[in-house]
């Protein structure tokens, strides 16, 4: 861990459910000084913990659908490894990007419009790299779950607190002034509305009334703060589910989103029938909350398996806009 302590973790708890949140807002939360709350969230960005700041966007309102590809290698080098992580973070397609340890070694996904298209990224990403894929496994998210990393700081409460299920929004109005906004806050959610108004041309009232406008549709879902767990010392695993009782999934769900150290839970079409995704101190802390879902659901559930993702190359909830978008 980084030298961090609980007023650290408080401030991270506070960016967590809104990274836009001003300094003299945390400093009363906190019972700390502006300066003080200030000097130290610039000191964990310099230490690494916060990487930066980004928007959650829900892309189902702009008209797109999340595909996710999970990726096994054959006979791949860690130069062909690098080769093909750079193929999808250098494309504008691809929102997330990670490395896998376990029985997949990549995963990424995709925000698109339509199968068609994600039937040519596909055929794309075969023609180049096939030779060394060896199982590709794909899925359409319907839906995606994001719950508060409680975990940070349990004792801090908030309207935030609760989660946000992305991938069901109704289409949105969104004109050239709003994709540009989301465009300059997508991976920078603490720029300022002045700084935004000088570079779209407009005012700072007129932005704000647009990211208002925008949170009300449900384009705008929430502010995070992006977090290195690693120099949080902890580790993030992922565990598919395939049910033999359907009727469970609602309350594994409803679990979940009370779990402090569950984070992500998926639904999908093509894939398991319940993905979740959870951030823990050790492998044997992740064992226990396992065990916990096991042991309020083993019967209802047919089988499992879990990966560990261990580093994540790109994530940005903007998806592409073409030209014809």
């Amino acid at each position: 861990m980084a030298g961090l302590d609980k007023k650290d973790f408080g401030i991270l708890r506070l960016l967590d459910t809104n990274a836009r949140r001003p300094y003299s807002e945390m400093a009363k939360r906190l019972r700390m000084s502006k300066d003080a709350v200030q000097y130290r969230v610039e000191r964990m960005k310099e230490l690494g913990v916060i990487r930066g700041f980004y928007t959650v966007i829900d892309p189902s309102t702009l008209g797109y659908m999340s595909y996710r590809m999970f990726i096994k290698f054959r006979g791949a080098t860690p130069e062909f490894e690098k080769r093909l992580v750079d193929y999808f973070v250098k494309s504008p397609y691809y929102w997330w990007v990670d490395n896998a340890d376990g029985f997949r070694d990549l995963g990424v996904g995709c925000w698109l419009t339509s199968t068609g298209e994600f039937a040519e990224k596909k055929a794309e990403l075969l023609g180049k790299f096939g030779q060394h894929i060896a199982r590709l496994d794909e899925a359409v998210y319907v839906s995606f779950y994001l719950y508060p990393r409680t975990y940070l700081e349990q004792k801090i409460r908030d309207r935030a607190e609760g989660q946000m299920i992305l991938c069901r929004g109704e289409k949105a109005e969104v004109d050239e002034l709003d994709w540009k906004i989301l465009g300059l806050i997508a991976n920078d959610a603490r720029l300022s509305s002045v700084e935004a108004a000088q570079k779209t041309g407009t005012t700072p009232a007129t932005v704000l009334n647009r990211m208002r406008a925008m949170e009300q549709k449900g384009v705008i879902r929430q502010y995070r703060a992006m977090i290195d767990l690693e120099k949080l010392g902890y580790y993030w695993y992922k565990v598919e589910f395939t049910l033999r009782d359907y009727s469970v999934k609602q309350k594994m769900l409803e679990f979940f989103r009370h779990h402090p150290n569950i984070i992500y839970a998926y639904e999908t079409v093509g894939g398991p029938d319940l993905e979740v995704e959870m951030e823990v101190e050790s492998y044997a802390q992740f064992r226990q909350v396992l065990d916990q879902i096991r042991t309020k659901f083993g019967d209802k559930i047919d089988t499992f398996q879990h990966l560990l993702w261990y580093k994540e190359h790109k994530i940005t909830y903007l998806p592409y806009r073409t030209a014809e978008g």
